[in-house]
């Protein structure tokens, strides 16, 4: 819930602290005592205490109905917060659409169904000259063709318009502050100053969101770009993972039988448990993982010697000897039968 001024001042308040302000001054009045006249001879009116009673009497009912009025004021001022409470953040259901819709509605015509039914009853006559109904007229033999062809029933279509979909649309919105719908939700004018209030305020997040959300971040290992939206992670481009070489680590694990098999965990791992491997030499690592860990040493290096000295001689790359571990320096030196020396934390090391 944002937060909402709950004690802002109104019209309504601003009245009832003047009204209020004139019966105390009247109260003051009343209780004040009577001025005795200065002139010789002159005396008080014996009307003069009535006048200082009903005084009295008349201030403490404007108090009185200024305390009423106040506590309906605070009723009426925390129902209005209670109603913006309950709908903060909830919206009317949506409504899906519904199509056009015909409907055929079928009357009998009974002035077509009469006529026919004559006509019908005047042919199947056996004595074409035989007296007929003195009410019936008799009907001329030509238009019995088109007396059958006559609709026995109306045929009315009635259409039905279609009604389109509804959006869910927010319980509080700026409606409630004017017209009719002002007064049968919102009582009070503070009640309509906090909602206000809290319409400005959820304007203005939905404003900081959509701005947020066309922020371009990036994000590592992967290095993706992406954006929030909605509160959900939107990727623009998808980065290329970067490959993680493996860190091994002492481990053990206990068989069906319950013995403890000693070996070795890669902790960079996606499932660290599944890369166990037994045994008590380290793994060694495969060709494409000392291709890679080599390539990134020489990346290093290469980028040191780059900083340190701009005018130096091209580095080449060169693979080292498998056996060989990765970081180690050739020595210059060479094995009696030809193979390379390298050295690495003081020891030494020949390729296979």
């Amino acid at each position: 819930m944002p937060d909402i001024n709950l004690s802002p001042m109104t019209a309504e308040q601003t009245a009832l602290n003047r009204r209020r302000k004139m019966a105390e001054a009247m109260q003051q009045q009343a209780i004040a005592p009577i001025e005795m006249p200065n002139v010789a001879g002159v005396k008080i009116s014996p009307y003069q205490g009535l006048a200082k009673l009903l005084q009295g009497y008349l201030a403490g009912k404007s108090l009185e109905k200024a305390d009423t009025e106040q506590k309906q004021q605070e009723s009426d001022y925390l129902s209005d917060l209670g109603f913006i409470m309950r709908n903060a953040g909830k919206t009317t259901p949506a409504t899906a659409a519904i199509p056009e819709q015909v409907e055929t509605i079928r009357t009998p015509n009974v002035a077509n169904q009469n006529l026919q039914e004559v006509a019908l009853r005047q042919t199947t006559m056996r004595d074409p000259n035989a007296a007929i109904n003195p009410f019936e007229k008799q009907i001329d033999r030509s238009q019995l063709g088109n007396i059958a062809a006559l609709p026995a029933e109306n045929i009315e279509e009635r259409v039905t318009p279609a009604v389109p979909a509804m959006a869910a649309s927010p319980l509080l919105s700026p409606d409630l502050l004017s017209g009719n719908n002002a007064n049968n939700y919102i009582k009070t004018s503070a009640g309509k100053m906090a909602l206000a209030q809290y319409l400005m305020q959820q304007q203005a997040q939905q404003q900081a969101a959509a701005q947020r959300s066309q922020e371009i971040k990036s994000r590592n290992p992967e290095e993706d770009l992406y954006r929030i939206v909605d509160g959900k992670v939107e990727i623009l481009s998808a980065g290329k993972p970067k490959a993680t070489l493996p860190k091994w680590e002492k481990s053990s694990q206990f068989d069906a039988d319950g013995k403890e098999i000693m070996g070795w965990v890669n902790t960079n791992a996606p499932d660290i448990p599944a890369s166990f491997v037994k045994g008590t030499e380290k793994p060694s690592m495969t060709e494409s993982q000392r291709l890679e860990a080599e390539l990134k040493l020489f990346a290093t290096e290469t980028e040191a010697a780059k900083a340190a000295d701009v005018g130096r001689t091209p580095t080449k790359f060169t693979r080292l000897p498998k056996g060989v571990p990765v970081g180690a320096k050739p020595t210059g030196g060479k094995t009696t039968d030809g193979k390379d020396v390298y050295e690495l934390n003081g020891k030494k090391y020949v390729g296979d």
